[in-house]
């Protein structure tokens, strides 16, 4: 049987871009991008809370191959990269399918393929699969009693209502993750009544964040050479942050600076002590902000740790008994960043779910391939996230392994291409050793972790050491086979 599709592609967020980018300049394979919203944009589509912006410098959060020029900050918001989004996917628009929502993909043993099969009921058949699903799509909602029951609006930061205005309302903010930082800043100014809900305080650094000027933009326009060298030393810079999360006594300066920092921007001492994070820094995600102690201090914002009771129709009860009345609720409690997808249901040979396979550990080669998956590739998989750098730097390191991937079964004449056991054992193995040291490890919980409280998420090294390891594909490593055509 001949496939429909040669590829493919889950999801039109940026590694769903990027594969479906280089598959297009390659030219010979028939490809089609799946997407199940009726935009392109990802995690940028889904999230668009006030204060939504990007905490990785601009020029460094886009695409190699559609350098952007233009950007507005040094740090760019969610409008302006959710429309770089749309750009970059207007070549590929004969290649989209909007509304096309996956219920399920199995490979097929006797074919050599996959079928992909639509909420619609709908099947296509391809010889690969690239999944760029996300790890950040599925909200995190807290176990709270009584929250069911809050008479006002009650929402996820993922799911803010469109043109739902928060202007002279009572508003409790539950959590001070990442979605937090930026939020809290963005309505304080406008509500009449601020309550932040703190389970543990986040280590907050300075972004430093400004417009570019006129003058700026304009040089990365005309001299495209300066924007490179830019854009490189931007690399660079961050990179070396990456040290000290690999050994965590290089950590120990920043934390000085941070908390020097945290002294001087907060007055009030009953404030500072509510602030003042425990645990290493890096263990959790650091918060980049150049507003969050400020907003904290205005007159109409309270920061509250007692932990939280119940929620009741009308407001919120402290576990000191304490209630506080409010009109709406947002839960910006982060997201079930597991990289387990409940949809769509993969299932590899023997039909093992992804699930199955990752029931204890969750692992990939290169954060790309899974043992007893063929021709499925994943982008942003397990342990190829950062904590220091641009993840958009991994993808695209991982799109250009899949490239080769792709070559050397070609050249081969192989019909399938799969890591073999061994390869993925060693590196469940790797990855486990190399994380044991980090600052991941260094004991607070976070959702960098599994439940067993191995880094299943962040890759444990500097981004260029991955990069030079995608330079190259390994066919020792993998099982090329030819099968009897039917």
């Amino acid at each position: 049987m001949t496939p429909q599709w040669d590829a493919i592609i889950i999801g039109s967020g940026f590694s769903g871009l990027a594969m479906a980018e280089q598959l297009r300049r390659e030219g010979s394979l028939r490809f089609l991008i799946l997407e199940r919203d009726q935009r392109v944009g990802g995690t940028w589509r889904d999230n668009r809370y006030p204060g939504c912006a990007c905490d990785v410098p601009s020029h460094l959060y886009s695409l190699s191959f559609a350098p952007k020029a233009d950007w507005q900050r040094r740090y760019a918001g969610h409008d302006e990269i959710h429309n770089y989004l749309e750009t970059v996917s207007l070549p590929l628009r004969p290649h989209l399918r909007l509304g096309a929502t996956v219920s399920a993909a199995r490979y097929d043993e006797q074919q050599h393929c996959w079928e992909v099969t639509l909420q619609s009921g709908e099947v296509l058949t391809a010889r690969f699969v690239m999944a760029g699903l996300g790890p950040l799509n599925r909200p995190r909602l807290p176990d709270i009693p009584g929250l069911a029951s809050f008479s006002g609006p009650c929402f996820h930061s993922m799911h803010w209502p469109e043109n739902f205005s928060l202007a002279g309302k009572r508003v409790a903010v539950i959590g001070t993750g990442a979605s937090a930082i930026q939020i809290v800043p963005a309505i304080a100014p406008v509500v009449s009544r601020l309550l932040v809900f703190q389970r543990t305080a986040p280590w907050v650094v300075a972004k430093g964040d400004r417009s570019y000027s006129s003058w700026a933009q304009r040089c990365f326009r005309l001299l495209p050479g300066w924007r490179r060298l830019y854009r490189a030393w931007r690399y660079t810079a961050q990179e070396m942050r990456g040290l000290a999360f690999l050994w965590p006594a290089l950590m120990r300066p920043v934390e000085i600076m941070a908390l020097r920092a945290l002294k001087r921007r907060v007055r009030d001492p009953e404030l500072r002590r509510k602030l003042w994070p425990k645990g290493t820094m890096g263990c959790k995600r650091i918060m980049l902000s150049d507003d969050y102690y400020e907003a904290l201090q205005r007159p109409n914002v309270a920061l509250e740790t007692e932990g939280i009771a119940r929620i009741t129709p009308t407001g919120v009860v402290t576990r000191a008994g304490e209630t506080h009345t409010v009109d709406a609720i947002v839960l910006a409690t982060g997201f079930l960043h597991t990289q387990t997808p409940e949809r769509p249901l993969i299932q590899g040979r023997g039909g093992h779910s992804l699930q199955s396979t990752w029931r204890t550990r969750r692992a990939a080669y290169l954060g790309t391939a899974v043992a007893g998956f063929p021709n499925f590739f994943l982008l942003a998989g397990p342990n190829s996230g950062l904590g220091h750098n641009s993840i958009l730097f991994m993808i695209e390191a991982q799109v250009h392994w899949i490239m080769k991937a792709i070559k050397a079964m070609n050249r081969s004449g192989a019909r399938t291409i799969s890591v073999s056991e061994a390869s993925y054992q060693r590196v469940v193995t790797e990855m486990a050793q190399r994380s044991r040291h980090t600052v991941w490890q260094s004991g607070c919980q976070s959702w960098y972790l599994d439940e067993q409280g191995c880094n299943t998420t962040i890759w444990p090294g500097l981004s260029a050491e991955f990069w030079l390891r995608t330079r190259r594909f390994n066919p020792r490593d993998f099982n090329l086979e030819h099968h009897d055509r039917h």
